[in-house]
């Protein structure tokens, strides 16, 4: 994975950016840290289980944990020039985990105003407790928050081309995404898609160079300099060990 294009002029406005620099209150601000919070909670939830929390209270300090970033305006108050959104998120979580288990769950579910939709079911369905690479939680956080990084870019990409009338091309190559397809599974597609060798290739390279797009784009809304995001996007590769796994 390379990185295909930067911003040229001023960085721009990024969610995190937006949401560190608005004062507490701004509606603009709220609904950009609103969105990261739906679409970077299943990390934080898989944090939580891989440090021994049942599925019952791992629902429920994510909802507590996110609820009080939501309500509580200290982002407002942060330094975006300091960090990351997913180093705020988990070096965050570290310390409300560990407060939360001195009081012993005294925050429950539904004790706060703000809900997320947490389809824990499928959370838990795409937990990896037992891979012993995964042992260190950084180790097992980045991985985690990579791999949501890479499924929110094949969402985005996927609702792309079905846009533009190419779905069945993306459904057909889709799985050229995580692994090199040796020559059988060529040929496959082929003659599922009627095309040449040539316009295959083309195809899937252009499906590939889609895909590192999108997920600069994921990468972009959660930085606030050109330097982080070259940085974020090294520090992914490694988190997946240089594999896109459709997870």
């Amino acid at each position: 994975m390379k990185l295909t294009s930067l911003p040229n002029g001023p960085f721009p406005t990024t969610r995190w950016s937006q949401v560190v620099k608005s004062h507490q209150g701004d509606s603009e601000a709220r609904a950009a840290l609103d969105n990261l919070c739906r679409r970077y909670w299943r990390p934080i939830y898989s944090f939580a289980r891989h440090s021994g929390c049942s599925p019952h209270d791992a629902e429920d300090i994510t909802q507590a944990f996110f609820a009080d970033l939501l309500e509580s305006g200290y982002l407002q108050q942060a330094d975006h020039e300091r960090g990351r959104f997913r180093t705020f998120l988990i070096v965050h979580f570290r310390y409300f985990l560990s407060n939360h288990r001195q009081k012993e769950g005294a925050q429950k579910r539904g004790g706060r105003a703000v809900h997320l939709p947490l389809d824990v079911d499928w959370a838990e369905s795409r937990l990896e407790l037992s891979d012993p690479r995964l042992a260190d939680p950084d180790v097992y956080f980045d991985r985690q928050w990579a791999l949501d990084v890479v499924r929110h870019a094949r969402s985005a990409v996927a609702t792309h081309y079905e846009a533009t009338g190419r779905g069945a091309l993306f459904d057909a190559l889709k799985s050229g995404l995580a692994r090199t397809p040796d020559a059988g599974q060529y040929a496959a597609w082929e003659r599922e898609l009627d095309l040449s060798p040539n316009a295959l290739r083309v195809a899937l390279h252009r499906l590939r160079e889609r895909l590192r797009d999108a997920i600069e784009e994921q990468i972009l809304e959660t930085v606030s300099s050109q330097a982080d995001l070259k940085d974020e996007m090294r520090h992914l590769r490694r988190a997946l060990g240089d594999s896109m796994e459709d997870r």
